[in-house]
């Protein structure tokens, strides 16, 4: 494995921290719940399904699942992961395991059986959280966990440790808090363009470079009395990021579980919430198309962020005038680089045209983006080539999988990102297309290769091509175009049930064309772009 220096950067995050850097005060990203645990203890923390959690006792409550996991027999280095949908004990377990110095390892609470039995294997997880609803899934696959030791319930379920009586093994007493900021924090699965998940190794300095560069670029650490509203999974990267950088700044964070447009219009306005997290970008469409919008003040607001889908004018356009103070941010980033670029939309740069309305933003504090070809040879400004990122806030490399970090990471510290882009004279960059075809569905990573080679299984089909798709409610859409055998037939319908044996059903096509004959050019080669153009069009009659 690579290792990366970042010298000049930790001279820039020592300044941020203080006098004696990165090193003093701060190794693990769980002191700064600490710190405002002191400073706030009854400020609320936490609002989630009509619960009101203090700092002081989520601290404490994080106090007692860590003391109860190291009376488990649970280690510094050990992983844990968790299949637990957006609540308070995400929040709690996440914490406990920094405090103890196990290795957080987030799990899609969407995902089937077989690939929670993959993921568990994959990241070697001594211990395993899950929701009361996934019981079954874990029952399912339970024998075939080998290497996990304790399987730990969020509510009661036969053959597993409840979360409430591991908490009672412990006390709310400080544990002697694991401090090397070197070692590994967290372990987040990610897309891979050979279909099979990843896991980017973060580090405790790579979390922490991640919540000040997040947290200076959003504005959030400015002021301790900002109210956080977060609609979307926390087991993603932005979601950890999101709540880490507003429980670090002191603030109140907002769970939503669900996306019920009332309920998230009566918190912001009961809560007067100044921050918006929606992901992808057309989730605030499904909210201001509320009929009952008018009925709230949502004045409050002051920025909304959003990012892992399609934008455009009319969303900017949407979100600026329907909460009325409010602006929009948006940009780019991976699991991998940690931070990316963002830019800041008004109303009133809509209204204007301007050219950066079709950008992605500026980098980041603390990250380095350029923009090379084939060889590696940097380009010039209009020049489209694959992006290539370097900071504190990246992976460490891929866990258990050397060839791809390798892959991955070169020599000097740089990610390559897998996605093309330009940039323009005055450092604007512009995204062009996903060299691994990536789709960003919903907010979740759904592998094009991984989709076609389970369509291909059919016995009615040839050959395929899923790519993505704009659509309004999901930000980008499955589609697939189907080649089918001589005789055969197969509709929508039949497709998607297909794609259920076997894959998580957020992962089936939702458009889908069959051909018997697939497109291609010239040169007898597919080509995904030009799909993309053809059938985005054809279906938008389909939605």
């Amino acid at each position: 494995m690579k290792k990366q220096s970042f010298v000049n950067c930790k001279t820039v995050l020592g300044q941020c921290l203080g006098k004696g850097g990165l090193a003093v005060p701060y190794h693990n990203v769980a002191e700064f719940l600490l710190l405002n645990a002191n400073r706030y203890p009854q400020k609320t923390a936490l609002i989630c399904r009509n619960r009101r959690i203090s700092y002081q006792d989520l601290n404490q409550k994080v106090n007692s699942i860590a003391n109860g996991l190291l009376a488990l027999g649970i280690v510094p280095g050990d992983k844990a992961g968790y299949l637990l949908p957006n609540s308070n004990y995400l929040i709690e377990v996440y914490y406990a395991l920094q405090k103890i110095g196990a290795v957080a390892v987030p799990l899609n609470s969407r995902v089937i059986s077989r690939e929670i039995e993959f993921l568990v294997y994959n990241s070697q997880c001594r211990a395993l959280f899950f929701a009361d609803f996934l019981a079954p899934k874990v029952q399912e696959i339970k024998k075939n966990l080998k290497t996990v030791e304790f399987l730990i319930s969020a509510g009661e379920t036969e053959g597993a440790y409840s979360l409430e009586k591991v908490a009672a093994l412990g006390d709310i007493s400080e544990p002697v808090i694991f401090r090397d900021e070197d070692a590994p924090s967290r372990i987040q699965f990610t897309g891979g363009t050979t279909g099979l998940p990843k896991g980017a190794m973060r580090s405790h300095y790579a979390e922490i470079s991640q919540m000040l560069g997040g947290m200076i670029s959003s504005g959030v650490g400015a002021n301790p009395d900002e109210v956080v509203l977060i609609h979307c999974p926390l087991d993603h990267h932005a979601g950890h990021s999101w709540f880490n950088y507003t429980l670090a700044a002191g603030g109140t964070l907002i769970i939503c579980d669900s996306l019920q447009p009332d309920e998230i219009l009566s918190l912001i306005e009961r809560e007067r919430a100044t921050y918006l997290l929606f992901l992808p970008p057309s989730t605030y469409l499904r909210v201001l198309d509320c009929p009952s919008l008018a009925d709230y003040d949502l004045s409050s607001v002051k920025l909304a962020q959003s990012a892992a889908g399609y934008t455009s004018p009319e969303i900017i356009k949407r979100i600026c005038t329907g909460f009325s103070n409010c602006r929009m941010k948006y940009g780019w980033g991976q699991t991998e680089s940690g931070l990316g670029t963002s830019l800041i939309f008004t109303l009133d740069m809509v209204e204007k045209d301007v050219p950066e309305l079709a950008s992605i933003g500026k980098p980041m504090p603390f990250i380095e983006l350029k923009i090379v070809d084939e060889d590696g040879r940097e380009l010039g400004v209009g020049e489209v080539g694959e992006c290539l990122s370097r900071g504190p806030a990246a992976m460490g490399g891929y866990y258990n999988q050397p060839e791809l970090t390798d892959s991955c990471l070169t020599s000097d510290g740089w990610i390559h990102t897998g996605d093309l882009m330009k940039r323009d004279e005055y450092d604007y960059f512009y995204f062009v297309s996903r060299k691994k075809n990536m789709i960003k569905s919903g907010g979740e990573n759904v592998f094009s290769q991984e989709v076609e080679n389970i369509i291909r299984k059919h016995p009615a089909v040839v050959n395929c091509v899923v790519f993505g798709i704009p659509d309004r409610h999901l930000g980008e859409a499955v589609a697939a175009v189907v080649q089918l055998g001589e005789g055969c037939a197969m509709n929508l319908k039949q497709l998607q049930e297909h794609c259920r044996e076997y894959l998580s059903s957020y992962k089936k096509p939702r458009y889908a064309d069959f051909v018997s004959v697939l497109p291609m050019d010239a040169a007898g080669k597919i080509r995904i772009y030009r799909l993309q153009e053809i059938y985005k069009e054809k279906f938008k009659n389909q939605s």
